[in-house]
């Protein structure tokens, strides 16, 4: 491994509980917001807040299914929690729909008119003849009670504030663990009723992307990823350096081959390795990513050599049938030949696809990788010992 002994090196300054990790999130937007959306553009923000510092996302157009897109990265802790706010600007068309909401002054209620006063004493008593008692005038019917308009500020506290998300973070961070991991949370919000309070409930949700880097001391900073899709392509990276593209028999000459040597090789990633065939364990090595070409001998026979170069500088390597070479820097070469024309063109067609084209191996992705392993053999390990215990 091209980092084994920077591996040692960090792994040997690992001490629990000295570094932190890394917690980033992306806010990829609201989903089913269930709120009257204004038939005018409205802007909405998206706070994030973790109780040390907030930051706020550009403003995007308010909708049932807005689109935020928005990272953020956080130092991870045991307690790490954050709030994710969502705010609607106060434009004209939102500050008219909240005075829609201020109810009518009542209408003022007319007194009922006095009865005439009647002359008193005997005499009114035996001139006068009775006379009906004028009709009270009917109260007024009551007004029906005001409805409030179903408008987005109904929804909205003052300060334009529409909706919150609590994540803690304890919740997902084994989900997360060095990977990406898309969740959803509930969007709590409120409504002004008719009676004047509010009513809290929810108005949709938030989706989020979030991936864990775990701590690796001793790596500097700028060698650590600086992006949730830094962190993809690094670990997508280690991982095509795994993989085993190709394998065959080939004779070598050149590298550690003083003489034409027949070998086992594989393509593991960027190497090109060869195998004992009886141990069946690695015996060297091949960089690839150090090759700058891939030549076939019958190409040079057939084609006019360059003025700086003769056949003799190849010592006769080129007359080998089936044969073709790998170019290094400061005119190194390896040549190899194989035991058909159509082993040869399966070999050439791996070496064309891989030379110029290896992508890099992060140092930071290696040492993951290789916790990965150590942590998926622990399980097997403690199997095997459990079993081979005392009964």
């Amino acid at each position: 491994n091209e980092y084994s002994k920077q591996i040692k090196e960090y792994r040997s300054m690992e001490k629990p509980g000295k570094a932190h990790g890394k917690v980033f999130v992306r806010v990829v937007g609201v989903r089913g917001l269930q709120v009257p959306i204004p038939q005018q553009a409205t802007a909405l923000t998206c706070t994030l807040n973790n109780g040390i510092h907030f930051v706020t996302t550009p403003e995007t157009r308010l909708s049932r299914d807005s689109r935020i897109d928005q990272e953020f990265e956080l130092i991870e802790h045991n307690k790490l929690e954050f709030t994710l706010t969502l705010k609607v600007r106060r434009d004209a068309h939102i500050t008219a729909q909240s005075q829609a909401l201020v109810p009518p002054p009542a209408p003022r209620v007319q007194p009922p008119a006095a009865a005439p006063k009647s002359r008193g004493g005997m005499l009114s008593f035996f001139s006068s003849s009775p006379k009906k008692q004028p009709r009270a005038t009917p109260p007024p019917p009551p007004a029906p009670p005001y409805k409030l308009p179903d408008n987005l500020a109904r929804y909205l506290k003052q300060d334009g504030t529409l909706a919150r998300a609590l994540i803690s973070f304890k919740d997902v961070a084994a989900r997360c663990d060095t990977r990406l991991f898309e969740t959803s949370y509930p969007l709590i919000g409120q409504r002004i009723e008719a009676s004047g309070g509010p009513t809290t409930m929810e108005l949709g949700e938030i989706v989020l992307q979030m991936f864990r880097l775990p701590p690796l001391p001793g790596v500097l900073s700028n060698q650590l990823p600086q992006s949730l899709e830094d962190c993809h392509r690094g670990l997508r990276h280690v991982a095509w350096h795994k993989v085993t593209y190709f394998e065959g028999t080939l004779t070598q000459h050149g590298g550690d081959c003083m003489t034409w040597r027949r070998r086992r090789l594989r393509v593991i990633g960027a190497n090109l390795v060869a195998f004992n065939d009886v141990t069946k364990k690695a015996t060297a090595t091949i960089n690839l990513k150090k090759a700058i070409a891939v030549e076939d001998n019958q190409d040079t026979r057939t084609d006019a050599l360059s003025p700086a170069r003769s056949v003799n500088d190849y010592d006769g390597m080129i007359t080998v049938e089936r044969s073709f070479r790998l170019v290094f820097p400061g005119n190194q070469e390896i040549f190899f030949f194989a035991d058909s024309d159509d082993e040869k063109a399966k070999w050439l067609d791996v070496f064309r696809a891989l030379v110029g084209h290896i992508p890099p191996n992060p140092l930071w992705a290696e040492l993951i990788w290789q916790r990965q392993q150590d942590m998926a053999k622990q399980p097997s390990t403690q199997m095997s010992s459990s079993k081979t215990g005392p009964r």
